[in-house]
């Protein structure tokens, strides 16, 4: 059976009611040309209530040009799991990649139009992630203007080459929260795949994580964790250390980002060093943030 070429969005909600108007409507006003595209949404509040708020936006929305949405829920997984398992799914249905994207996102009307472009120009291309452009806000990470180039990805809004994501072993289910993406990417670039940031694919990302004053405990706490499980998992333990130093004892979540980290890291079969696959007189400072 000969699959559609259809653009299939991966979307996981969250208590995400709330931003859901603003997002549906900047899907209605995607310019897709001839173009089909069908976002899965799935939600993982486990709450009856915030489930009917999501099924009532969802019922208002009318398919047209080509859009549909597709609307279901799952336990919560957190983001890494939760995405493989919307893939597990669909899988059979989706042709040669999918994207992820944030429910806290605002499309611009021409984001379709310019992946299409992207996909096309590199059609020949061994890529495996393809970075959407969030405006107006980026990571604190650079790219190559030129070959477009960038040590990882962002889950925000990403575009995943289906094989790519096979072969690696999807996304690293020991992490709940935050740093998923970095760890994909990372072996994306072991397995010898490209991650590339794309300038032109841009959405409006409507997150408060640039303002660390309302950063929350729980977000802290996974970041933290997840920071050092990365640094056990892919670099050395004066890294691991090194980390541990730098937000200290004095710490008010210190034990508890700690035992959220050692609980990640019994989980890990397997240590693979940065300096296997790069310069091994880069630090993981370096490593990560800079190409």
């Amino acid at each position: 059976m000969m699959k559609e070429n259809i653009i299939n969005i991966q979307i996981i909600l969250y208590f995400s009611s709330g931003h859901l108007p603003k997002l549906l409507s900047s899907i209605k006003n995607l310019d897709v040309k001839d173009q089909k595209v069908c976002f899965f949404l799935v939600d993982q509040s486990e709450n009856e209530n915030e489930y009917n708020k999501v099924l009532k936006e969802w019922k208002n929305f009318k398919e047209i040009n080509g859009i549909s949405l597709k609307l279901s829920k799952q336990r919560n997984y957190g983001f890494g799991k939760g995405h493989n398992e919307i893939y597990r799914k669909n899988k059979k249905v989706y042709k040669d990649f999918f994207i992820i994207l944030n429910p806290d996102s605002i499309l611009h009307s021409d984001l379709i139009i310019n992946i299409s472009r992207y996909l096309d120009s590199l059609k020949d291309i061994r890529w495996g992630l393809l970075e959407l452009k969030q405006f107006p806000s980026e990571n604190p990470k650079s790219y190559n203007p030129v070959t477009l180039e960038t040590n990882w990805a962002s889950g925000a809004g990403t575009i995943i080459n289906c094989n790519a994501f096979k072969k690696v072993g999807m996304f690293d289910e020991n992490i709940c929260m935050y740093g998923e993406d970095v760890d994909l990417s990372i072996r994306m670039r072991i397995a010898h795949y490209l991650v590339l940031t794309l300038p032109n694919a841009k959405f409006t990302h409507l997150t408060k994580d640039t303002d660390i004053s309302k950063e929350s405990d729980f977000t802290r706490v996974n970041k933290q964790a997840a920071e050092l499980y990365l640094r056990y998992k892919f670099a050395k333990d004066s890294d691991v250390k090194a980390y541990m130093k730098l937000f200290g004892e004095e710490d008010p979540h210190f034990e508890e980002i700690v035992k959220k980290y050692k609980s990640m890291r019994r989980k890990l079969k397997k240590r693979t060093f940065y300096k296997d696959f790069v310069d091994k007189n880069q630090d993981y400072t370096n490593f990560r943030w800079v190409l």
